[in-house]
């Protein structure tokens, strides 16, 4: 495994045991995707500098804009995702997870972009605080909804027919909240008992709607950080973490 190897990088993130989780999982030579937001950011500063302190190829694709210039800032190279066929890893956070390792996600605004990059991906792995594990989805975090500004109050309102209620996500001053794709997030409210399948498929088909944050069967692996600092692992796999 990577981290088997002394090196002055491994000395100084060993106080971050999931980013070093995660970088087990890559293997010289991969293509590598990262999901937007802070806890992939975590695992982007320790490969940057794996690759900085020793000869370690690989290339990454990002599912955001601030991803990708995170990525670029340090010393990763980038490849243009329009030209990927398949991915060899996808490295992504969450909002909320159950036990049944079904996800919510969509802080970012960058589910149309994490879904597709998922898909590309040969294996997906996951990182979450022991804080985002919850009960039931929804118990702690809305429902991020990517739908196109055209026919804003007829999607809505399919929405809401679904038993679906929410609001716009805005910005600090107030504007519609508008993701990289140019799409805005409508955020509902998820009660406890839904069949959430059933929910993802009713929700799809909605023309309006580009995008959901459940994801419900990406994940092969998902590593939990408890405030202890172990690292607990949630796995679909057959080589089997849990």
């Amino acid at each position: 495994m990577l981290w088997h190897k002394e090196s002055a990088l491994s000395e100084r993130i060993t106080d971050d045991r999931l980013a070093i989780a995660a970088l087990e999982e890559i293997e010289p030579g991969m293509l590598v995707g990262f999901g937007a937001g802070r806890t992939a950011s975590r695992v982007i500063q320790a490969l940057g500098d794996l690759v900085k302190a020793e000869e370690f190829p690989v290339r990454v694709v990002a599912a955001s804009e601030a991803t990708e210039a995170l990525c670029r800032e340090v010393g990763l190279e980038v490849i243009d995702f329009a030209t990927v066929e398949s991915l060899d890893l996808l490295i992504d956070g969450a909002d909320e997870i159950d036990r049944e390792m079904r996800m919510l996600k969509g802080t970012r605004g960058a589910v149309a972009r994490e879904r597709t990059i998922a898909w590309a991906s040969e294996r997906r792995v996951y990182m979450v605080g022991s804080e985002k594990v919850s009960s039931y989805l929804g118990e702690n975090s809305t429902l991020s909804i990517a739908v196109m500004p055209f026919g804003l109050a007829s999607t809505r309102a399919s929405v809401r027919r679904l038993g679906l209620n929410g609001v716009m996500r805005r910005g600090l001053a107030g504007e519609l909240y508008v993701t990289d794709n140019a799409n805005l997030i409508l955020e509902v409210s998820l009660s406890e008992g839904l069949d959430l399948d059933e929910l993802s498929t009713e929700l799809h088909r909605i023309p309006g709607v580009v995008e959901h944050g459940l994801f419900l069967d990406e994940a092969d692996a998902i590593l939990i950080e408890h405030r202890s600092g172990e690292i607990e692992t949630l796995s679909a796999d057959p080589r089997g973490f849990a």
